[in-house]
């Protein structure tokens, strides 16, 4: 019978602390032949001082980190944020319908892995090691479940099935949002007060992900509503010595210079500027834009306006956090615009931009932490049919979310089950759903996402991706017009 291999690892993926206390535990005798003992390193101390748990908790953070990382540089290479102009990324990720289950990326250390073990991981946490801890902290498992709702939003997001359990059948994206947002519902109620907060912005999240206008919407005003909410980020950090920003190493560090950013979106590159810079997973924005969708699909457009005014404004302070700075840029953008003359037409048809392309090679260019958009309030206020809103409403999702792993699944494109997966589930064999890419209908073929050309000092985007979203009526909320 076949095991599943992306469950069986919770011991031998124990974090460092986990690791730690085990040999403390356990094996003193190992450590100390004569068995001389410090009578406050026992077992019965060390759960007393609720170590365990705490243990436990660096885990699912680090975890939690890893899976970050690695979702928002490849997802993003995927959609139409980021060109894989090097080889060090699977190079089929810039042809989503090229993707397979054994794509080398995919089956690596990669984000549906990740996900499986920081799930598996916190599960076994959550069912014998806190309640076995007598010492420990009542908010030690509503936080331990926050992280769990993460990793299964994030896998609901990216992937149309995925098991659930070990062994277990795969899952519909809905059934496994919903997995999250019990998770996060507990978390809410019963987490420290960083993750009460950051939990209600994650079942908005969660519930707009699932399409449930109601529930997000309650969501997302309520998570406006905490105190300091309307400006709230909660990021993961990274550790220059220990766990890098991956995102910085491929995109700025590498002398390949792997990534590149589609030439509209140049402007919010680079977005991350150091091999310790943290990555949002949860922003008061994303609660304004759920309630411009919900405008949107009440036909109420002067309040749609009114909320994406709202998130163009909190992307472009420097509130939370969003801070503004600059950075020297040594990148060459070999073959691709490099200049500041350079104007950007969204498509064919659309008006040139300025300053959408920023001269690196060594240049100082801005940089803005967290958040940006190149939308300003005349743009918006403009807006005269649905379609057009629609349209911003996507620009927005797009620049605001830029580096975060957002894009890929904002535009219907769902990663399939990994090989590793399907080899060893007793219950997923290949050709079932989710075995397979998820690529919508209006998916430009090949590497179309990523298409410009250059005539001059102006660059056209062959693909203006968030009008087709909007002429598609792509939203999570059914679009009246």
């Amino acid at each position: 019978m076949k095991t599943n291999n992306a469950f069986r690892k919770v011991a031998r993926a124990a974090v460092p602390g986990v690791t730690f206390l085990i040999l403390l535990i356990g094996g003193c005798e190992l450590i100390d032949p004569t068995e001389v003992r410090n009578p406050q390193i026992v077992e019965e101390n060390l759960i007393g001082q609720n170590l365990t748990a705490n243990a436990c908790l660096t885990s699912a953070r680090w975890g939690f980190a890893d899976l970050l990382d690695n979702t928002a540089y490849f997802t993003d290479v995927v959609s139409d944020n980021y060109d894989n102009v090097a080889t060090f990324i699977s190079p089929n990720a810039d042809d989503p319908r090229a993707i397979r289950p054994d794509d080398l990326t995919l089956n690596g250390n990669s984000l549906y892995a990740i996900a499986q073990r920081e799930r598996a991981q916190i599960t076994y946490f959550l069912t014998t090691i806190v309640p076995a801890d007598p010492g420990a902290a009542a908010t030690i498992g509503p936080d331990l479940q926050f992280y769990r709702g993460m990793a299964t939003l994030i896998l609901g997001e990216n992937f149309a099935y995925a098991p659930g359990q070990p062994g277990g059948p795969a899952l519909t994206a809905n059934q496994l949002i919903d997995l999250a947002i019990a998770d996060f519902t507990a978390a809410a109620s019963g987490g420290s007060t960083t993750i009460r907060q950051a939990a209600q912005f994650a079942l908005a999240r969660a519930h707009y992900a699932r399409g449930n206008r109601t529930n997000a919407v309650a969501a997302a005003n309520a998570a406006l509503a905490t105190t300091g909410g309307t400006t709230f980020v909660f990021s993961s950090p990274y550790d220059a010595a220990t766990q890098v920003n991956t995102f910085y190493t491929f995109a700025v560090s590498r002398a390949l210079n792997d990534m590149q950013p589609l030439p509209r979106l140049d402007f919010l590159d680079p977005k991350y500027t150091a091999d310790n810079a943290p990555i949002a997973a949860l922003k008061a924005e994303e609660m304004y834009l759920i309630l411009a969708e919900d405008a949107l699909a009440a036909n109420n457009l002067a309040g749609a306006r009114t909320q994406m005014l709202a998130a163009m404004a909190l992307a472009t302070s420097t509130a939370g956090g969003r801070t503004t700075s600059t950075f020297t840029d040594s990148d060459p953008r070999t073959g691709r615009p490099n200049d500041n003359a350079i104007t950007v037409r969204a498509s064919a048809s659309a008006p040139a931009l300025p300053n959408l392309v920023r001269r690196r090679s060594g240049s100082a260019v801005p940089q803005k932490a967290f958040s940006n958009t190149s939308v300003d309030s005349a743009a918006i206020n403009a807006l005269t049919t649905g379609e057009e809103h629609l349209r911003m409403l996507h620009l927005l999702r797009q620049e605001i979310f830029f580096g975060e792993g957002r894009r890929m699944s904002d535009l219907g494109i769902r990663l399939p089950i990994i090989q590793r997966e399907i080899e060893t589930s007793p219950t997923i064999n290949p050709g079932d759903p989710g075995t397979a890419t998820t690529v919508p209908s209006y998916i430009p073929t090949g590497s179309g996402l990523d298409a410009f050309t250059t005539s001059g000092t102006v660059v056209t985007i062959t693909n203006d991706m968030n009008q087709v979203l909007a002429t598609n009526r792509v939203a999570k909320f059914p679009m009246p017009f």
